[in-house]
């Protein structure tokens, strides 16, 4: 059965009983094509670039290089250089980033009741 919102838990500008303001932020981070996908696979542990471009399918290395400094910036991911030799480049999801573990999941969740194989269609 479909839950709906009455007026009475709508605000003043129309938003649900959520602060529009965040979710519109983390939407807007989250929902750039890769960035929720870069953030699911390292949740299962740090991982070298070519592993990120392995796991994270259609991302092009540019694509992949970009998204991750604009995570990094947004502190959610740490860059970590080894000198080597080799050098390797390994990136970690910061505690800022292991912060966003139960809202995915919980999406997923939702995903998977309310999406069905709708939800894992290539877009």
């Amino acid at each position: 059965m479909d839950e709906q919102i009455t007026a009475e838990e709508h605000g003043a500008d129309g938003c649900a009983a959520v602060d529009c303001d965040a979710l519109g932020a983390v939407f807007s981070l989250l929902g750039k094509r890769w960035n929720g996908l870069i953030i699911g696979t390292l949740l299962a542990g740090p991982a070298r670039f070519s592993e990120l471009a392995r796991t994270v399918p259609g991302v092009s290395e540019r694509m992949l290089a970009d998204r991750l400094g604009e995570l990094a910036h947004c502190g959610l991911v740490d860059r970590d250089v080894d000198d080597g030799p080799p050098v390797s480049v390994r990136y970690a999801l910061t505690a800022k980033g292991q912060a966003l573990r139960p809202a995915l999941l919980a999406l997923g969740d939702w995903a998977d009741e309310h999406l069905g194989t709708a939800a894992h269609v290539d877009a």
